[in-house]
């Protein structure tokens, strides 16, 4: 699936975004165990209620967070939030749009965007949940809100939210180079290259390159918090094949 336009807002911001959803993940496990969610957009909130009761009084503890709808990944089509009718046309959604008028992003100014057509069914899964990691990624780059989670409205579409009071970690050294090697082949992105540079910048590391065993074809990144390093390979075509790390303070 290309969508360059939005791969270009994304890609910085993909890695990032992943180690923000892991952190609430783990978040919400710690508080509820077991969990379940619900989208509610007349209340423009989302709520996690854990599946078991805590205490004879059978209370079910729960998380409610606002909730900003940042798109809809229709069968065919990513619809904005500012340009759906259960968005805003204002607000953080609108930041999106906002970066497309900026940066002359068509993808972003568009209401909506096609999906690519004459896909098989499966294609058509895979093709969803790209989207998803693509749409929440952007829109943690433009609108700096983060973690985000997916839910289906009524009519069973995929709708993305962002969640604007969760209190969660900045991702640690330790985090990004523990989490990475299971993630980075993962992530939805055009250049493996920019979202590692793009969670260095975020979180104030120093990123350095240089050329690799084949005279440079294939480069090599170094990224370090001033104690630890990571060192990072890729091949020719940006795609990270090998990765080191020396943790200072790790037992």
């Amino acid at each position: 699936m290309q969508f360059d336009g939005l791969h270009a807002v994304a890609d910085y911001a993909a890695l990032y975004t992943c180690l923000r959803q892991v952190a609430f993940a783990d978040h919400l496990r710690e508080r509820l165990g077991s969990f379940e969610a619900r989208c509610d957009p007349a209340e423009r909130a989302v709520v996690f209620t854990a599946t078991a009761p805590t205490g004879q009084d059978g209370h079910h503890d729960s998380v409610r967070s606002r909730a900003t709808l940042i798109a809809v990944i229709e069968a065919d089509a990513i619809v904005w939030g500012w340009a759906h009718p259960r968005g805003e046309p204002s607000g953080p959604a609108s930041a999106l749009r906002d970066v497309g008028a900026r940066f002359g992003v068509d993808d972003f100014a568009t209401p909506r965007v096609p999906l690519p057509p004459n896909l098989s069914r499966d294609e058509v899964i895979d093709c969803r949940a790209q989207a998803i990691d693509i749409v929440a990624a952007a829109a943690v780059e433009s609108t700096g809100i983060s973690p985000y989670w997916t839910g289906r409205l009524d009519d069973g579409e995929l709708a993305v939210y962002l969640l604007d009071d969760v209190a969660l970690p900045e991702p640690s050294f330790a985090d990004f180079a523990t989490t990475m090697p299971t993630v980075m082949r993962s992530l939805a992105v055009n250049d493996h290259r920019v979202a590692i540079h793009g969670m260095a910048a975020r979180r104030g590391w120093h990123i350095s390159w240089r050329a690799g065993t084949d005279g440079g074809r294939s480069p090599i990144c170094d990224v370090t918090d001033g104690e630890s390093v990571a060192h990072v390979e890729f091949d020719r075509r940006a795609r990270p094949i090998d990765f080191s790390c020396e943790l200072v303070g790790q037992h």
